[in-house]
């Protein structure tokens, strides 16, 4: 069972410092497709979290959600060839189909983003589609990374590594919280870059936060936000809100 919403906010928010000079340089409403939906995440309460902070956040965003119900092999959503029409960026936070192997299905979801399509991706994306890695390995080249497992659920710190970079803008030298579950990076493509570490309480360390360039497209990545009490705190909707800006282009420092 696949649900699409459509929600719309035009806000006077004077919204000052990075976001102000984003908006300012593209008044154009920023038309985002969010996909979610599958097992082992609160993805119903995340929905939520993430829809009303970039609604705050981001005046004049045009939100679609498009969710399923339940782990499934397949989102109904790429069933068709054009799913991505009329969009400017997409985000992703969804875990339904870990073990689904179909190259044509990977290539139909990847294929608007290689041509140029930005995409936000976020914790349980990374551990979709895995038999893909030894198939077309687009998914993962589309993501930047690898991840197969993570690390035993425990408090994670992060540290930001790329302090200039348009998404960690305000963001604090380091950042811990408590519900952590530490994606393991197996491997990162030379098209990604790393911008936040973060270690568990088993001093054990991997990338958190990157950046990929995937053909003519950009994508802003986070293995943060297992929990959703981890996307309520003021951190992760700041890394969010300008992971989303950036990866659409929309800072005036957008080609750094």
């Amino acid at each position: 069972m696949m649900r699409t919403t459509k929600v719309m906010l035009i806000s006077s928010l004077a919204i000052v410092g990075f976001l102000s000079s984003a908006i300012a340089t593209d008044t154009k409403p920023l038309r985002a497709l969010y996909v979610t939906g599958g097992g082992w995440h609160d993805y119903a309460g995340q929905e939520i979290v993430i829809r009303e902070t970039l609604q705050e956040r981001i005046p004049g965003i045009e939100l679609t959600v498009s969710a399923v119900d339940g782990v499934q092999d397949r989102h109904p959503l790429f069933e068709n060839e054009d799913w991505a029409e009329g969009y400017d960026l997409v985000i992703y936070n969804k875990c339904n189909a870990p073990r689904y192997s179909n190259p044509d299905w990977i290539e139909r979801i990847v294929k608007p983003h290689r041509e140029g399509l930005p995409a936000v991706v976020i914790h349980g994306t990374l551990h979709n589609y895995w038999p893909d890695e030894k198939e077309s390995g687009q998914w993962v080249a589309f993501l930047g990374v690898t991840s197969r497992n993570h690390e035993r659920g425990a408090p994670v710190t992060v540290t930001f590594k790329e302090r200039d970079h348009p998404t960690l803008q305000g963001l604090p030298e380091t950042w811990s919280y408590e519900q952590g579950e530490l994606y393991r990076i197996h491997a990162m493509a030379d098209t990604a870059e790393s911008l936040a570490v973060g270690v568990s309480s088993d001093n054990v360390e991997h990338t958190v936060v990157w950046t990929n360039q995937f053909g003519e497209g950009r994508v802003f990545g986070t293995s943060i936000g297992h929990a959703t009490e981890t996307m309520r705190t003021e951190e992760f909707q700041t890394l969010l809100t300008q992971g989303v800006l950036w990866a659409a282009g929309r800072p005036d420092d957008s080609d750094d």
